[in-house]
């Protein structure tokens, strides 16, 4: 749980419009889309978006890694096997138990979502299409002032519901799938997504959308308009890091540029990619059946197999250690997150995740930023098997590095070792760190670490 504040002060900040400064990318106009439409003045929130930082109440309990194992095995059975031609049953233990460790870290710490951006769009569409389902006193979004209306009563069924729905994106075989494109976005077909959120805009009113950018920070809004004009593209948009009132002055939306037979999205804010992952939807307003994330790239199901499985997972128990795994090709690996991720949820401080192994060294970098016990846990998995499932529980004080090898080899064995013994931090930065990667922790460091002096003194 981040930082608690007041009850005054948290209700207070999630009714005001955030500055312009953040929210780049947003066009001053009037905000509309005809009568009996979505308008986000009237069925957006009347809060803002929120990050834990903010949160005065407590969250709801996640489900153990236990249970998402069991979903796995059970609930994606079907779906997998229609989808990716995969037998989800003949999966290895080892591979389950990875996914599930990075699924479960993505509810707890609501990684790959701004705050709880996902559960705002779907359930604001929700009380869109049926106003009879919003579970308070109030006739639309836009008239429940906080997410825990009812403020004197000790129940919060919308906070509830957005937190609900906000788990759905990682736990649902095909919106898992999905966002697997973020990276690999030379695969998405951005004409073929267009045309779907066309169809259910047209069909339903709304189309939730994710967004997402190259360094893996994504984001959902909701989309309540389409205007093709030939060369370009249109869409309106709900952004639930704005509370209703701010429609009044502006008028967010998406721009895509036609280029010949390509589109392209200009860049909104932070984001430069969109996804539509609503197939139900998609379904019920396109004529054709059983639509998948595979009609929205352009590979087949063989390659997105084997480009999805194995899979590698490196984590840190401690939120109080920057860790950085780089590549045998020299690039790191990440994990899909949002701004208003927090690492200090879960059993996971820090994760690091990959789908496909290429053999060669991986590079782990674990850099102390308090003095802190930690495990570092790395994994790589295939359908039949681990290769490597090794732990390394270590101490490490302020300003310290340790380094391990994650070996891979052609044979699909492997191992983990360290290879470097700590280094106290003036010897960080004076060096000049062995990589760009391990430089670029401890400048991050440093700087977090002179904030945090000046800010206590």
């Amino acid at each position: 749980m981040g930082r608690r504040v007041t009850r005054r002060g948290f209700l207070a900040g999630l009714t005001a419009p955030v500055t312009a400064g953040a929210v780049s990318g947003i066009t001053r106009a009037q905000s509309g889309s005809g009568a009996g439409g979505f308008t986000p003045i009237e069925h957006g929130y009347g809060f803002r978006n929120w990050g834990a930082e903010d949160q005065y109440f407590d969250s709801p309990p996640a489900p153990t890694q236990a249970e998402i194992r069991e979903r796995i095995r059970t609930r994606w059975v079907e779906q997998a096997r229609a989808v990716l031609g995969l037998d989800v049953g003949a999966l290895s233990q080892a591979m389950v138990s990875a996914i599930a460790t990075q699924l479960r870290a993505a509810v707890v710490q609501r990684a790959g979502t701004n705050g709880h951006c996902y559960g705002m769009a779907l359930t604001a569409q929700r009380y869109f299409e049926r106003p009879g389902t919003i579970p308070v006193d109030r006739r639309r979004a836009s008239e429940i002032e906080v997410p825990t209306v009812p403020v004197d009563e000790p129940i919060a069924p919308v906070y509830d519901e957005i937190v609900q729905r906000q788990a759905d994106q990682y736990l649902r075989f095909r919106a898992f799938l999905a966002r697997q494109a973020i990276l690999y976005r030379d695969w998405i077909d951005t004409e073929a997504i267009l045309r779907d959120v066309r169809n259910v805009i047209e069909r339903f009113g709304t189309a939730t959308l994710i967004l997402f950018n190259n360094t893996l920070l994504s984001h959902q809004v909701l989309a309540y308009g389409f205007e093709d004009r030939s060369d370009s593209v249109v869409v309106p948009i709900y952004d639930p890091n704005l509370p209703a009132s701010a429609y009044r002055r502006r008028s967010p939306r998406l721009e895509f540029e036609r280029d010949g037979e390509s589109v392209s999205m200009r860049q909104y804010g932070q984001y430069t990619g969109m996804l539509f992952s609503r197939y139900d939807r998609i379904e019920d307003a396109a004529d054709r059946t059983a639509p998948t994330p595979m009609d929205h790239v352009t590979v087949d199901q063989r390659r997105v197999r084997e480009s999805l499985f194995p899979f590698t997972l490196v984590v840190a128990t401690s939120e109080d250690v920057d860790l950085t795994v780089v590549g045998p090709g020299g690039s790191q690996i990440g994990r899909i997150r949002g701004v208003y991720t927090d690492r200090s949820r879960g059993e996971y401080g820090r994760v690091r995740s990959q789908h496909g192994a290429e053999p060669g060294a991986y590079r782990i970098s674990v850099f102390g930023t308090a003095d802190t016990e930690y495990e570092l846990t790395a994994m790589v998995t295939d359908a039949d098997g681990a290769s490597v499932n090794a732990a390394r529980t270590e101490t490490i004080q302020t300003g310290d590095e340790h380094e391990y090898d994650l070996e891979v080899t052609e044979e699909g064995a492997g191992s983990l070792r360290r290879v470097r013994t700590d280094r106290n931090l003036p010897a960080l930065v004076g060096t000049g760190v062995a990589g760009v990667a391990a430089g670029a922790v401890g400048y991050r460091t440093v700087k977090r670490l002179r904030e945090r002096d000046r800010h206590e003194s």
